[in-house]
């Protein structure tokens, strides 16, 4: 959520203090910027919860009137974008109204339109966002922390994709690590996808929103920066969770994880190593270059059936062979046999005449004691 520090902003682009928007929600000062907006901090009058206020402000394509608290567009070319992007901005903040079920997600109280632009009223959170973390840190993140961040995004995920939306942003800076401890992804962007001059079909999918889970937590493992195909092993990344990282955030690639269940379950996978308890560097290693080769003539070919079999076991990701053990689990389930079938249905058989005779008794027995009354 904080993406500048607010001594780098220019007064008359502020809200000034004691702002109030809504007719209820005051403005105190300033988080930061984005891109795309200002993030405030403040109240609420009635209630007296400390809130964060987010006003949709893209710089590039508005400013604020001068004396004045409403945003107009700087010239008619940046005025349908502008709109544009401010109304998806309100619908995305709306839908996450009703979002409910995961303590990963920032809560949105209410959003409203004023000042010739939107706004969106959520929880004050208290922490730092994951870029701010690795600097004040001087390093770079850990595994089992990458990890948690992965499965709290998941969570998150979760519950935005079940409301149809998508987060479109996710980056160090919309990942935000509590002072509690725990993870919330914030700062949602689905503006940004408004002001695009063309739209991909893919960028629609949720996979988009996994995929960056996966560049951004390799990026601040690694230092490095990840450019379309371009993830490599590294030394610091243990290697299951580097197949897993590079097979979700692989856009163009042999196995997308395509929604946020799939991707829980190949986290799963990673964590619980019991499930593949014999992969190696090697594995892994012999298995990226058949998964990065797109073209089927680029795919090491196997001459006989030996090594066919042996390579096979080589290229089978740790995710497949997860997936292959618990189908085999299920498969050499005790099946019953033909004469246990049987004779489980002669006992059947005896239970009901027993029962049918039991019932027979008593109705016998009642009749004579009706009969001995009258």
């Amino acid at each position: 959520m904080i993406q500048l520090m607010a001594e780098e902003l220019e007064p008359s682009e502020l809200l000034p203090v004691g702002t109030v928007l809504h007719r209820r929600y005051v403005v105190e000062g300033v988080l930061g910027r984005g891109t795309y907006g200002i993030t405030y901090f403040g109240y609420d009058d009635k209630t007296g919860t400390r809130i964060a206020i987010k006003e949709y402000f893209p710089y590039s394509l508005a400013h604020r009137i001068e004396q004045s608290l409403t945003l107009t567009p700087k010239n008619q070319a940046c005025g349908a974008l502008f709109f544009l992007g401010s109304e998806m901005f309100y619908r995305q903040h709306l839908a996450l109204t009703d979002a409910k079920g995961s303590e990963n997600l920032v809560t949105v109280y209410t959003t409203f339109f004023e000042n010739g632009t939107s706004y969106a009223v959520m929880e004050r959170l208290y922490g730092v966002t994951l870029e701010r973390y690795l600097q004040l840190r001087r390093r770079k993140l850990y595994p089992d922390e990458a990890m948690f961040i992965a499965a709290s995004l998941a969570d998150a995920l979760l519950v935005v994709h079940s409301l149809n939306s998508l987060h479109y942003d996710i980056n160090a800076r919309s990942i935000f690590l509590c002072t509690d401890g725990s993870v919330k992804l914030v700062d949602f962007g689905a503006a940004k996808a408004g002001l695009r001059a063309r739209q991909e079909v893919d960028d629609t999918e949720p996979w988009i929103d996994l995929a960056a889970i996966g560049k951004t937590l390799y990026e601040s493992m690694t230092g490095l920066a990840v450019f379309g195909d371009t993830m490599q092993p590294h030394a610091s990344i243990p290697p299951q969770f580097f197949e897993f990282l590079w097979q979700t955030s692989n856009a163009a690639g042999y196995r997308r994880v395509a929604n946020v269940f799939d991707y829980r379950h190949a986290l799963a996978c990673v964590e619980i190593g019991a499930i593949c308890p014999d992969v190696t560097d090697e594995d892994v290693q012999s298995a990226i270059p058949p998964i990065k080769s797109n073209a089927p003539q680029n795919r090491p070919q196997i001459s006989s059936a030996k090594e066919q079999s042996q390579g096979a076991g080589q290229r089978k990701s740790i995710l497949d062979r997860a997936l292959d053990a618990m189908e085999s689990a299920v498969t050499n389930e005790k099946q019953p046999t033909e004469e246990e079938i049987l004779k489980e249905q002669r006992v059947k058989k005896k239970v009901w005449a027993v029962y049918g005779g039991v019932v027979a008794i008593a109705l016998i027995l009642a009749l004579i004691l009706r009969g001995l009354i009258h």
